[in-house]
């Protein structure tokens, strides 16, 4: 092969290396330019406690109108929603002024909040945009990292990111402690997103901004019809209901794939913004082996620092000894493994009651020749043992009650079968933030769509 050389253009290379250079000081420019030009809009939301008249909490926010209004997360500002009596809220604007702040309107599901200052607004706000980013293009958080001051982080808008329950945009910049509630604006400087959470290695999510748009929308709405200050509790319980009949709606409408575990078919993946792993035992002097799949929704509704709601989760286990093992010892060990279940979310006794639980046993179709079908695309399980009789199992089903959402609960379901000696199937699910009606449904489903072999 023969290679042919070229004498370098040097001329044309440093002409491309001189618009390199422009095109970054160019943007350079425009990041400092945005925050020349909106740094006005910019505040630190304090989180106050009255006694000690000290921080407590540090967040991010930004102005959006000439009145005052000024948007963060919910999360910022929820200690002051649940004990405004110990917690009050103020504003450090980016020169320096500080004041006080009414809390007027939420939105636990998307994680915002509406507030007012109190006396003179400041005199800048931003604009919202009516339009989200093209996927690829460079937008900017801004926000108050680790109370180091007001910072610029230049990312890129990837679309809404999948698998939730919640709408997010996945933004690939670092959003750090303190940057919650901040704005993410695009290069005409109007919001397109709000901090909210991040995973680290430059992996962030953002409240699009049409969910600000619809929260503003209804806070105005009330303010028109002259009611007075919106009343949060109530307002918080509407959101939680609604929410959870979104989900219960989503799930029960899907299609259920079930997915073989031992000698049973169990639940898989119902929708996308449940993702379900898998696990097994190695270990051959293990009396037990063990193989595992546990399936859970990857976000949760923050309520408070002690309470979280809004999960689903359910798990399977399939248990199995060799026949050298005594049925005694079998379920021994068994019962040891199991006794570590405990509900996904976090709920302190003020939040909730205590779990009120229904022990029984319970029968359940058992079809070992679901093998000789002659449906090839049907789910089997590995194999299938030809008993026909009804498998026992012993099943709890608790719940406890939302001491402030007195219709919701947290729902823990698990079930045990106890009809053979060295094989058993352990299936569980936990909901949060459910009411009666939903739970049931979703047990009722859970339970019929089970399988045993």
């Amino acid at each position: 092969m023969s290679r042919i050389y070229t004498r370098p253009n040097y001329r044309a290379i440093m002409s491309v290396i001189a618009l390199l250079f422009i095109a970054s000081f160019a943007n350079a420019q425009s990041y400092e330019q945005l925050y020349s030009d909106y740094r006005g809009s910019l505040y630190q939301i304090r989180l106050i406690e009255k006694s000690s008249n000290s921080k407590a909490g540090l967040g991010s926010g930004f102005q959006i109108s000439a009145d005052g209004l000024i948007v963060t997360n919910y999360h910022v500002v929820s200690e002051a929603v649940h004990d405004p009596e110990r917690y009050i809220l103020r504003y450090l604007s980016v020169d320096g002024k500080k004041g006080d702040l009414e809390l007027l309107d939420v939105d636990v599901i998307n994680d915002l909040a509406i507030l007012r200052q109190k006396g003179e607004p400041g005199p800048d706000s931003l604009r919202l945009a009516q339009n989200p980013p093209s996927r690829g293009e460079t937008i900017v958080s801004m926000g108050n990292p680790l109370d180091l001051g007001m910072t610029i982080v230049p990312g890129t808008y990837n679309g809404i990111a999948t698998g939730s329950f919640y709408d997010r945009i996945h933004f690939s910049g670092s959003i750090n402690p303190g940057m919650s509630g901040g704005p993410v604006v695009n290069r005409n400087g109007e919001v397109v997103g709000i901090n909210v959470a991040t995973a680290g290695n430059q992996i962030s999510f953002l409240v699009p901004v049409d969910k600000l748009v619809a929260l503003l929308a209804d806070f105005r709405k009330e303010m028109t019809a002259g009611n007075g200050p919106i009343a949060l509790q109530p307002v918080i319980n509407r959101q939680l209901h609604n929410n959870q009949q979104r989900i219960i709606d989503q799930i029960l409408n899907a299609d259920w794939q079930l997915r073989p575990l031992g000698d049973a078919l169990v639940v898989g993946e119902i929708v996308p913004a449940i993702q379900c792993w898998g696990n097994s035992t190695d270990d051959e002097d293990e009396p037990i082996q063990q193989v595992a799949k546990g399936c859970t929704g990857q976000d949760v509704v923050y309520l408070s620092e002690t309470f979280d709601t809004g999960r689903v989760e359910y798990e399977f286990f399939w248990l199995e000894s060799d026949d050298t093992l005594a049925s005694s010892r079998f379920y021994s060990a068994y019962e040891d493994e199991m006794s570590g279940f405990y509900p996904g979310n976090s709920a302190g006794e003020d939040d909730v009651t205590e779990f009120n639980c229904k022990q029984q046993f319970t029968t359940h179709p058992r079809n070992g020749a679901d093998q000789s079908t002659d449906d090839s695309s049907a789910q089997k399980p590995p194999r299938a043992n030809g008993n026909t009789k009804p498998a026992i199992a012993r099943t709890s089903f608790c719940v406890r009650r939302y001491k402030e959402f007195p219709d919701l609960y947290d729902v823990f379901y698990v079930s045990l079968t106890v009809d053979q000696a060295n094989r058993a199937l352990v299936s569980h699910f936990t909901l949060s933030g459910f009411t009666k009606e939903s739970a049931n449904a979703f047990t009722d489903k859970f339970v019929s769509e089970i399988q045993w072999h």
